[in-house]
């Protein structure tokens, strides 16, 4: 897992995204620092508080848009891929191995099944079943590839993402949305199970 400071980050997004209000405004667009946010990925932030202890924060992050031709909302999602194995691993008697590209398909049941049992949406009040449609390994990181079936463009989004809490306490789910134009996050721990979203 990898460790960031805190304050380090939490001021470079809030350069990044004060870059990007900047380009919006004078009709630029900033695609870098858009990329940069949403290839995050799952984090691992450790900073010192005022009594001397490590805290650690753990936070996936996610982008999701609209497809018009595809009629589905399409999500990417990235984990760290020894995060992802420990999390396999804790349910299955026989422990595998991530990280090898020429072998990813062979766990491609493993992955839809962790992530239909993990990924619950409703879009415009109706059930959106997640189809898991792929998997790719980016340096450490594993990238999933998820579909939700949506036959017009979503006005309601809720979304219940509870992934890694079962291995991190402290695990946030982070998921960027762009739909028609418009950009909404939801946020999801422990505490806050679900969350919706209005465009």
């Amino acid at each position: 897992m990898k460790s960031f400071p805190l304050l380090v980050l939490v001021g470079f997004l809030l350069v990044s995204f004060a870059k990007k209000d900047h380009a919006l405004a004078s009709g630029q667009v900033d695609t870098g620092v858009e990329q940069l946010v949403f290839s995050l990925g799952q984090l691992q932030i450790s900073c010192n508080r005022e009594d001397n202890t490590l805290h650690k924060y753990y936070i996936s992050v996610s982008n999701a848009t609209y497809s018009k031709n595809a009629k589905s909302v399409q999500m990417v999602t990235r984990f760290f891929i020894d995060d992802m194995e420990d999390v396999l691993n804790s349910r299955m008697e026989n422990p595998i191995a991530l990280g090898d590209k020429s072998s990813i398909d062979q766990v491609y049941p493993l992955l839809k099944s962790y992530i239909t049992q993990k990924l619950e949406v409703q879009i415009d009040g109706v059930n959106a079943i997640p189809s898991f449609i792929g998997a790719e390994y980016e340096s450490d990181q594993i990238v999933l590839y998820i579909e939700l079936p949506s036959p017009k463009m979503p006005e309601v989004i809720t979304m219940r993402f509870n992934a890694f809490i079962e291995l991190f306490e402290e695990q946030k789910n982070l998921v960027h949305m762009k739909i028609g134009g418009e950009r909404r996050s939801l946020l999801m721990d422990k505490n806050k199970l679900t969350d919706t979203v209005k465009f």
